[in-house]
């Protein structure tokens, strides 16, 4: 069984060792693309001592599998297995392996202090924006002639309502708890770039934020 679990978790890993594709040339600032999530596997319900199930009232099993996906390798780059009950920020795995690297995540990784440290690892992100964030707008990205929505000094929540087909692309800063460290945990403040889309079709809003330092490229593409 070990040796089973050996070889699945090596294949993706030896499979990414050469890369097959390369991003275009509006990309080529970025070594890779990934995407990372994760499902569930329902197990035996012997197996609920070792791998006990989250959410349940009968005795189950289940085991969280964590997959990280590379444009560049165009396939798996990680396999991990977790606990059912592991948050979905914990899978995340932290380092320099980020750096220069685009991460898309779903809301389930939607975590300031992980933003935080993507960028500290010299990485970019891209994410929806939680629903109940709102965060302040100190800067406008854009600049249009004609009539316009004053947005600076605005929190999202009091101009998203006026954006009617309108694009917001700005600068936002929030605040957030940083990590305990010894015992100690401190408030942080970071800046993140913002671009909300009027969608025609759904006639809704579309909400995106990202790094603050992936402006300047990202605006070429």
């Amino acid at each position: 069984m070990k040796f089973i679990h050996a070889c699945i978790l090596h294949g993706p890993e030896d499979i990414t060792q050469s890369s097959n594709r390369k991003l275009n040339d509006k990309l080529s600032g970025f070594k890779d693309i990934v995407a990372q999530d994760s499902t569930i596997i329902r197990l035996h319900e012997r197996l609920a001592d070792k791998w006990p199930a989250a959410r349940t009232r009968k005795t189950a099993a289940g085991v969280k599998i964590s997959l990280l996906i590379s444009a560049i390798a165009d396939g798996p780059k990680r396999v991990v297995l977790h606990g059912e009950r592991t948050s979905e920020v914990k899978t995340l795995r932290m380092g320099p392996w980020l750096k220069d690297r685009i991460l898309l995540t779903d809301l389930g990784f939607y975590k300031h202090n992980t933003f935080a440290r993507i960028d500290e690892n010299g990485g970019f992100f891209i994410s929806r924006l939680k629903g109940k964030v709102d965060p302040l707008i100190i800067k406008n990205n854009r600049t249009c002639r004609g009539r316009y929505i004053d947005i600076m000094g605005k929190k999202v929540s009091e101009v998203i309502d006026n954006l009617k087909r309108q694009v917001i692309d700005a600068e936002v800063e929030v605040e957030f708890n940083r990590r305990k460290y010894k015992g100690k945990q401190k408030r942080d403040v970071k800046k993140f770039r913002m671009v909300a889309i009027y969608n025609t079709e759904e006639k809704n809003i579309i909400l995106i934020s990202q790094t603050f330092l992936q402006i300047d490229l990202m605006l070429r593409i």
